[in-house]
């Protein structure tokens, strides 16, 4: 690359990776972008050109993000024959998904063996701070491949914070992160349930709660704006926790640390699954597992 603005690649416009890449574009970035759903893709028509594989976005853009949810994907998307690694003019592949540094280590692999380095780049903060531009990134990786995207993070990002030059490093935390959220949501879900089933008014108990030394950030945003109103729209599905919670169990066990909390929550979800919930329904629809077994309904009385 030199010195002036490179062409930016986005692989993965759902419902985090769209709103990042519109930030891309509204910074005045040129962007190639791909989806594997179409009407994801056209929304991009006429602000980025819309690419028909991964490859063709590594064909037309010197750095290139990816934001997937599944992790089979990661492995078609940029190590596959139609590829991130089969393009000619990526140097920097970023991944901004949660994939845990297992897999992270495989796709840097892959990836210098064609000259492309990896930023390790997972984010936190959900669609509504994607949209504002005020993400948090953990990020770690080559100082050099660093220097080049952290202009480009910043157009999403309110807040960036290093974690070295290993890739996979950025992985562990947002894993540490997802589970504390998880856990925070599970337990926050769990008690409004309780105190519902015994009586208790549920916006009285998060007004002594969020005063007191139970809040989280899942009783201070997710359940009142999420679960009281019904919605259960907060846009984390069951499938993607549990992805999640799986990665670090794994990682935890490699490094043999207990985590009785982390497969706790996790067989939570995965009861609600087994007794009928989606996974794809919202994260939030653990409520609606917990509230059949405890025969009460957690909803606004105010």
């Amino acid at each position: 690359m030199d010195g002036s603005r490179p062409t930016i690649g986005f692989i993965g416009l759902g419902a985090i990776g769209s709103p990042m890449a519109r930030r891309l574009v509204d910074a005045g970035y040129e962007l190639v972008v791909y989806d594997i759903s179409e009407p994801a893709l056209r929304v991009f028509a006429g602000s980025a050109r819309l690419a028909r594989s991964a490859r063709e976005v590594a064909d037309g853009a010197q750095i290139v993000f990816v934001c997937l949810a599944s992790l089979p994907a990661h492995d078609t998307v940029v190590l596959g024959a139609d590829g991130i690694v089969a393009g000619g003019a990526a140097r920097i592949c970023v991944i901004t998904s949660t994939t845990g540094p297992e897999l992270v280590a495989r796709m840097q692999i892959g990836l210098a063996a064609r000259g492309i380095a990896l930023v390790d780049a997972p984010m936190t903060g959900g669609r509504v701070r994607a949209a504002a531009g005020t993400l948090t990134v953990m990020l770690s990786g080559p100082e050099d491949a660093i220097a080049a995207v952290e202009p480009v993070l910043r157009c999403y990002a309110g807040r960036i914070v290093h974690f070295g030059e290993l890739a996979g490093r950025a992985q562990v935390m947002k894993l540490v992160n997802n589970v504390m959220s998880a856990v925070n949501f599970a337990i926050a879900a769990e008690a409004l349930v309780f105190g519902s089933k015994a009586g208790l008014d549920p916006e009285a108990m998060l007004e002594v709660i969020n005063n007191g030394t139970g809040k989280n950030d899942a009783s201070l945003t997710v359940i009142p704006q999420n679960v009281l109103t019904r919605r259960f729209d907060f846009g984390s599905p069951m499938a993607v926790i549990l992805k999640d919670m799986g990665a670090a169990v794994a990682e935890a066990d490699r490094l043999g640390v207990p985590v009785a909390m982390t497969r706790a929550v996790t067989a939570m979800f995965e009861r609600a699954i087994a007794n009928g919930v989606s996974a794809q329904a919202d994260q939030t629809e653990l409520v609606r597992d917990l509230e059949r077994s405890a025969g009460v309904e957690v909803e606004r009385t105010r």
